[in-house]
């Protein structure tokens, strides 16, 4: 097993981001947005007053241009506002509109339950073990390629 670990590991991963992919889409599609767009929404959602397009890179870990495009996206449909149309726009509050909110909470109950469904049969002990185990390989897949450069 030791010698196609690597292999297993690939085609887990393939597998597990095309399912993603898939039930994403699938909701996003429901009020014509895309993945970056459930991410943003949902942070925004459980932020306190509302993130930053800068605090929103940090913690989505996503382009700053992703980013941009992304707010422009969701203010146009006119699920986000900013706080304050002046200044720079990397540190304005985004927050969430009353349809915006609804949406967000739309995607949050969703993601609550593909989580339920998919961690069946799995105890907790044992999703803590994978999450932590999963950390682990991320960082030390980043610090290889990273080495690699």
């Amino acid at each position: 097993m030791r010698n196609n670990r690597f292999e297993i590991f690939s085609t887990s991963i393939s597998q597990l981001i095309k399912a993603v992919q898939c039930l994403k889409s699938r909701k996003m599609a429901q009020y014509g947005l895309k993945g970056t767009n459930a991410l943003c929404l949902s942070q925004i959602l459980h932020s306190r007053d509302g993130l930053t397009a800068t605090e929103l890179v940090q913690q989505g870990e996503i382009d700053k241009a992703q980013v941009s495009r992304c707010m422009q996206e969701l203010t146009a449909k006119g699920f986000v506002y900013r706080e304050d149309e002046s200044g720079r726009r990397y540190k304005q509050l985004y927050r969430l509109t009353a349809s915006g909110r609804e949406v967000a909470e739309d995607i949050d109950r969703t993601v609550t339950r593909i989580q339920l469904a998919v961690d069946k049969n799995i105890t907790p002990a044992e999703l803590e073990q994978f999450y932590s185990t999963l950390y682990k390989l991320c960082t030390n897949f980043g610090e290889l390629l990273e080495e690699e450069k």
